[in-house]
């Protein structure tokens, strides 16, 4: 039997994960789909489509914690004016998800939604150039994918990412000595981003609360992409950085999807 990662304390996950279920009145993106597969038996997860231009690049983003792939119905279609086809990986328990979210499921889970993907737009004939994104907590998935499945995947994005577990989970008000946690327990961004020699981009609002803007600074110093882009959110916190940011926001994205129809 394989040893218990104390990442996976529930105490650890309680304090990490807030899943809910999608909210009934937020206003429903016309062309969206939900695209329910199995994770592992018995358990399923959800990636909701956004379909762009067929030719277009594809986004796979990885949200938020307390959000849901429906939350961002309204903002697809400024994804889908880049042009990109938006598609929204989502994670155990939160929206219509069976089972209970960890730090290591997911990460397994993203594993599972890169190939679940990579078919739909395959069966679709939809452009194979793949962009993987995450959000906050969804940067960790996000640069597992596009550290461990490089020949997969055009290009990187981090927003709001954290880089290393131990400081965050501090934060939040867990002890990780007691626990024996330390940084190999955890997604260990900081190190994968190191390997990741895609396009990248890395976006950090100034005053983000949550996860400073040291965070960002130190992915964006360890990504090995030579041309990596970082934009920094000035006035902006943890959950409003791309109200603040604007248009700035969708025209780093648009240069990021730039560089990899070019490359």
């Amino acid at each position: 039997m394989s040893p218990v990662n104390p990442i996976d304390d529930p105490a650890v996950g309680g304090a990490v994960f807030f899943p809910r279920p999608d909210l009934p009145f937020v206003a429903s993106h016309p062309a969206a789909r939900d695209h329910l597969f199995e994770v592992e038996p018995g358990v399923s997860s959800r990636l909701r489509v956004f379909p762009g231009p067929t030719q277009s690049p594809t986004i796979l983003f990885f949200h938020g914690n307390g959000e849901t792939g429906r939350d961002y119905d309204e903002a697809a279609a400024l994804y889908n004016d880049l042009p990109a086809t938006f598609v929204v990986g989502e994670y155990r328990g939160y929206g219509p998800c069976d089972g209970t979210p960890s730090l290591s499921t997911f990460l397994d889970d993203a594993h599972a939604s890169l190939e679940e993907t990579r078919r739909l737009l395959e069966a679709e004939g939809r452009s194979p150039a793949l962009v993987v994104m995450g959000r906050s907590l969804g940067s960790a998935p996000a640069i597992e994918l596009a550290a461990k499945h490089a020949d997969e995947i055009a290009g990187l994005i981090v927003e709001s990412g954290f880089a290393r577990i131990v400081p965050l989970l501090d934060l939040l008000g867990i002890s990780t000595g007691p626990l024996g946690i330390d940084e190999s327990h955890g997604p260990q961004s900081a190190e994968k981003i190191g390997s990741v020699s895609l396009p990248t981009l890395v976006m950090h609002a100034e005053h983000d609360q949550i996860i400073p803007i040291a965070d960002g600074e130190a992915l964006h110093a360890a990504s090995a992409d030579p041309d990596k882009a970082f934009l920094r959110v000035p006035g902006a916190g943890h959950n409003d950085i791309s109200f603040v940011a604007g248009k700035s926001y969708f025209e780093a994205i648009a240069e990021l999807l730039g560089r990899i129809e070019t490359s």
